[in-house]
């Protein structure tokens, strides 16, 4: 893969200030994963509540990837939201 994982941290912070401000990125969770899909692993907290998560390559690099990345981390939020941990206030 020519993106670095130093790249896909950044990626990934920057796009979650824009559409999850409020969602930390754990940048010692983001590895590249080559099997049994080509992607990046990372860890996400919402208030206490974590996962770790997987990100096909096609959604962080390549053509079109902002909308995709964009997205994915909107759907990402929506699901910690539901961990009781989370403690949103929305």
């Amino acid at each position: 893969m020519s993106l670095s994982e130093q790249e896909a941290r950044r990626r990934l912070q920057s796009m979650l200030a824009a559409v999850a401000p409020d969602v930390a990125l754990d940048a010692a969770a983001v590895h590249w994963v080559d099997a049994p899909y080509p992607g990046m692993k990372y860890g996400l907290r919402l208030g206490q509540a974590n996962a770790v998560l997987f990100l096909p390559v096609a959604d962080i690099d390549g053509e079109g990837w902002p909308e995709r990345l964009a997205e994915r981390l909107r759907q990402a939020r929506e699901y910690l939201e539901h961990f009781p941990l989370a403690r949103t206030g929305r």
